[in-house]
């Protein structure tokens, strides 16, 4: 077997029993064949589906490999990204989460090889692949709102006595609070439109954290830098500076990792914005409101939000009273960027929603893939 054959029996194993799946496209192939050499990919047929561990002797004998050849190609590939090796085990990965973040993440393959699968996952995404990420009732990421807002929203509350309760989900500081190992690593989406030939618009500083059992893992393969607790709150901070937004898996438990997305690269954070793809985020349950009296509208909330959510509205009246920046709420995902950048302090956020994520991975997966309509 070879050629697109070959490629469309490995899509077929790569989609099996996951949430997001590789659509039979010709970009796909090229996404797949930038990846994966013909012989890789002949090697990872032996898998029935992802994250099934196998062992070298395994994969040897069902894909037809000497096992000493098998071992030499599967540990290239796991020191690439392509697949993970979990001590004498080898697991093939989803495509999204999964292989996309952890390829791209690793960014050791050819340059080349790394620019011709960026290019195809472009043409993938502008050919409405993101839909699959709304392709179920339930969004499968959720925004968590910026840390000083939030903060500043609860002393407003017990101020006021109001029972809309704060949950510690909904506080970043709190929700990283649970892990005791955190990784600062590079960025797989904006690494992918850097070799794609868009880099981004926003920031070139790594800002992705993997957590717990993913850093340890990301660190012992030399990817990325251990930070402690408190740099790391310092670096969540440093991220809304920079108009990034916190996103991670829609859990309450503490998640693999946490993502602080651009609206220029991010997959998810893009079809939104780009293709109004709001199926595929749950919004956080905050909303801004901003205080006109304190406003000088000089529109740093407008040109920090990354959804083009806040307009100036000039004033029609004499008196100037209509001169005030305004939210599109339909627009909004309530990250709470403008309430970090005010240099005012006259936006907050105020709690408008009880929408609550899934308790663990297992329950989400669950629900996500009942809920599909396609």
């Amino acid at each position: 077997m070879a050629g697109e054959d070959l490629y469309e029996k490995l899509r077929q194993i790569i989609n099996r029993g996951v949430l997001v799946r590789l659509p039979k496209h010709r970009a796909t192939y090229e996404l797949l064949k930038g990846i994966f050499s013909e012989e890789e990919a002949r090697l990872l047929t032996a898998f029935q589906k992802p994250n099934q561990p196998l062992n070298s002797s395994a994969i040897a004998q069902l894909s037809g490999f000497p096992e000493d050849e098998a071992t030499r190609i599967l540990d290239e590939m796991a020191y690439k990204g392509k697949i993970l090796r979990v001590g004498s085990f080898y697991v093939l990965l989803p495509f999204v989460p999964g292989l996309f973040e952890v390829y791209f993440t690793h960014d050791r393959d050819d340059p080349e090889r790394m620019a011709k699968a960026a290019k195809a996952y472009r043409e993938l995404f502008y050919s409405g692949h993101p839909f699959e990420l709304s392709a179920g009732k339930h969004p499968i990421y959720r925004v968590i709102p910026a840390v000083e807002p939030v903060k500043k929203t609860i002393e407003i509350n017990k101020t006021l006595g109001l029972e809309r309760q704060v949950l510690p989900y909904e506080i970043l500081e709190e929700y990283l609070s649970k892990a005791n190992l955190f990784a600062v690593i590079p960025c797989s989406c904006r690494n992918a439109a850097k070799y794609a030939g868009e880099p981004c618009k926003r920031t070139k500083e790594n800002f992705c954290v993997a957590v717990g059992l993913l850093a340890k893992s990301v660190l012992d393969q030399g990817i990325g830098r251990q930070v402690s607790f408190e740099e790391l709150m310092e670096i969540m901070k440093r991220a809304e500076k920079e108009g990034l937004v916190h996103e991670t898996i829609n859990i309450q438990e503490m998640a693999a990792f946490i993502c602080n997305c651009c609206p220029c690269c991010c997959g998810f954070l893009k079809s939104v914005k780009e293709l109004r793809n709001y199926g595929a985020i749950c919004k956080s349950n905050f909303a801004p409101v901003i205080n006109n009296d304190l406003c000088k509208r000089c529109d740093k909330c407008m040109k920090i939000c990354p959804m083009d959510a806040i307009y100036h509205h000039y004033p029609h009246s004499e008196d100037l009273s209509d001169d005030m920046m305004v939210v599109r709420e339909d627009l909004c995902i309530g990250c709470g960027l403008c309430a970090s950048n005010c240099p005012n302090g006259a936006v907050i956020l105020k709690k408008v929603r009880d929408s609550v994520p899934f308790k663990n991975q297992a329950e989400m997966e669950e629900q996500v893939k009942a809920g599909r309509m396609h």
